[in-house]
C-alpha cells in the first residue's frame, strides 16, 4: 500500500524540490547560451577567414593585375581556391568587367567561369564588404596599388561544418542532463552537487576559451601580416633593384675582362694602351665595391625573409623557451619598417636583460602591435618619437614603449583592452590586437599596462617574470 506524504513532510522537502528544478532550468538555459555564443563565434571566424583570403589575394594578384598577367591571376585564385569553403572567385576591373573567375562546383574542383563577362560592383569607397544571404558569405574586396584597379567578390559557404554543429549540440544535450540529473535524483545533497556541476562547467568553458583564444591569436597576427605585405615588399624591393642593377654592371665588366684576356699577345705597351682605352684600371677598382654592395643587398633580403618567418610562426608550435628578447625586438623593428617610414623615429635605450622563459613569436607579436599603434597614432604630417626602454631586476623585466602622439582620452582608455574596441576607421583594424597582446603577457604571467595623457603621448608598459612559473597539479 503506498504512503501518501503528509503535508508536513510535503513543505519539508519543497524548498529541495524547487531549488532542485531550478538549478536544473539554470543549467538548461546556461547551456543554450553557451551553445548559442559557441555558434556566433564560428560565424565569426568563417566571416574573418573570408576576410583574410580576400585581403591576401588582393596583396597577391595586384602587381599582376597591372601587368595584365591574368594567367598568373588564375594560378593565384586556385591556390585560393585550396580553402574547399570557397565556391567562387571573380576579379574585375573598375567598371566591372570580368577579368578572371573561377567556380567550384559542390565536391568538385575549381573551373574556369567565362560567363558573366560584367558584374555590378559596389558602390563606395570602403575597401572591403561583406554581406550573407541562404547560400554564400560574399566578399567584396578593392584592389588598389596607388590607383583603384577592381575589386575581387569572394564566396564562401553559409554552412557551418556540420561536425562542430554535432559536438556543439552533444555538449548543450549533456549538460541539461546533468542539471536535470542534479536537480531531480541528488535532491538531499544538491548544494554539492551544484557546486560539482559549477566548477566542471567552468572548466569545460575555460578549455574551450583557450582553445578560441588560440584561433584568435593567431586570426590577428594574420591580419598584421596582410597589413605589413606591402610594406615588407616594398623593403625587399629596393635591394632587390640594387643588386639587379649591380649585376647589369657587373656583366658589362665582364665584357671587358673578356676582351683582354682575348687580346692577342702584345707588348706591355700595347696592353697598357688597351686597358686605359677599356677603363681597366676603375673597372677593377670598382668591382669589389660593386660584389660587396651586391652581398649586403642578399643578406637585407635574407634578414627581411628570415625576420618575417620568425614572426609568422604558428603559436601551437611555440613553445616556452630561454630567449634574448632584445634580439626579437630588433628583428620586429625590421619587419615594421615601412609602417614606421615618414611616422616616427625610434629610439632604442636597451638595458643589460637575462634571458626570459617565453614564446619569442608570441612576444614579437606583441611588440609589432604596440610599435605600429603607437606610428599610426601619429598625426599626419608629424615626424614623431617611439622611445623603447627595457630594464629588469632579479625578478621581472620591464619594456617600456612610449611615443610623443595626441595622447587617449581618459573615457577611451579604460576601453582599449576590451576584445573588438578600436579607434582606427572600419576596415583597418579588427579591436583584436592590444586584447589579445594583454591575453599573451598575461598567460606569461605578466601584466600589460597603458598610462596616457592627451596632447602629450602614451606610454603601454610590458611586465615579464624572469623564469615562467609553472602551476602544480
Amino acid at each position: 500500500m503506498q504512503q501518501r506524504l503528509s503535508p508536513s513532510q510535503w513543505k519539508s522537502i519543497k524548498p529541495a524540490l524547487l531549488i532542485g528544478l531550478a538549478l536544473a532550468l539554470l543549467q538548461i538555459g546556461s547551456g543554450l547560451a553557451a551553445y548559442y555564443q559557441s555558434k556566433s563565434l564560428l560565424w565569426e571566424g568563417k566571416l574573418q577567414t573570408a576576410q583574410n583570403l580576400s585581403q591576401g589575394l588582393v596583396v597577391a594578384v595586384a602587381d599582376q593585375i597591372v601587368l595584365k598577367d591574368y594567367a598568373s591571376v588564375e594560378s593565384r585564385i586556385l591556390q585560393t581556391m585550396s580553402n574547399t569553403e570557397v565556391s567562387s572567385v571573380m576579379v574585375t576591373d573598375t567598371s566591372g568587367r570580368v577579368l578572371s573567375a573561377l567556380k567550384r562546383d559542390k565536391g568538385q574542383t575549381p573551373r574556369v567561369m567565362f560567363d558573366p563577362y560584367w558584374i555590378p560592383t559596389p558602390e563606395t569607397t570602403q575597401p572591403l564588404l561583406q554581406s550573407r544571404d541562404k547560400a554564400y558569405i560574399t566578399t567584396w574586396a578593392k584592389i588598389r596599388l596607388g590607383a583603384d584597379l577592381g575589386w575581387i567578390r569572394l564566396q564562401t559557404d553559409n554552412v557551418l561544418d556540420s561536425e562542430d554543429l554535432l559536438n556543439l549540440r552533444r555538449q548543450t544535450l549533456l549538460l541539461s542532463g546533468l542539471s536535470v540529473l542534479s536537480g531531480v535524483i541528488i535532491l538531499g545533497i544538491f548544494l554539492w552537487r551544484a557546486y560539482f556541476t559549477v566548477v566542471k562547467r567552468e572548466h569545460m568553458f575555460e578549455v574551450k576559451l583557450d582553445e578560441t583564444t588560440k584561433r584568435l591569436v593567431q586570426s590577428e597576427k594574420l591580419a598584421s601580416l596582410g597589413e605589413l605585405a606591402a610594406g615588407v615588399a616594398h623593403e625587399i624591393n629596393n635591394p632587390v633593384g640594387y643588386v639587379s642593377s649591380n649585376l647589369t654592371t657587373l656583366q658589362k665588366y665582364l665584357t671587358v675582362y673578356e676582351k683582354i684576356l682575348e687580346a692577342p699577345e702584345a707588348a706591355s705597351a700595347e696592353m697598357a694602351a688597351l686597358k686605359k682605352q677599356l677603363n681597366y684600371t676603375f673597372i677593377h677598382d670598382d668591382l669589389q665595391n660593386l660584389m660587396q654592395e651586391t652581398q649586403e643587398g642578399v643578406g637585407r633580403i635574407k634578414t627581411i625573409i628570415q625576420d618575417l618567418k620568425d614572426y609568422a610562426r604558428t603559436n601551437a608550435s611555440a613553445h616556452y623557451v630561454a630567449a634574448d628578447i632584445h634580439i626579437g625586438l630588433k628583428s620586429t623593428l625590421n619587419i615594421a619598417r615601412a609602417q614606421l617610414k615618414n611616422r616616427a623615429d625610434v629610439r632604442l635605450e636597451l638595458g643589460h636583460l637575462p634571458m626570459i622563459d617565453c614564446a619569442p613569436s608570441q612576444i614579437d607579436q606583441v611588440f609589432l602591435n604596440l610599435i605600429v599603434n603607437a606610428a599610426q597614432a601619429m598625426p599626419e604630417g608629424k615626424m614623431g618619437l617611439i622611445q623603447i626602454r627595457t630594464r629588469c631586476n632579479d625578478k621581472l623585466v620591464w619594456i617600456d614603449v612610449q611615443d610623443n602622439g595626441p595622447g587617449i582620452a581618459p573615457d577611451v582608455l579604460k576601453k582599449i583592452f576590451d576584445p573588438f574596441f578600436t579607434t582606427k576607421d572600419p576596415g583597418t583594424g579588427t579591436g583584436l590586437g592590444l586584447s589579445v597582446s594583454q591575453n599573451i603577457i598575461q598567460q606569461h604571467g605578466g601584466t600589460l599596462t597603458a598610462v596616457s595623457t592627451v596632447g602629450v603621448g602614451s606610454t603601454f608598459t610590458i611586465t615579464l617574470p624572469i623564469q615562467r612559473h609553472t602551476p602544480q597539479g
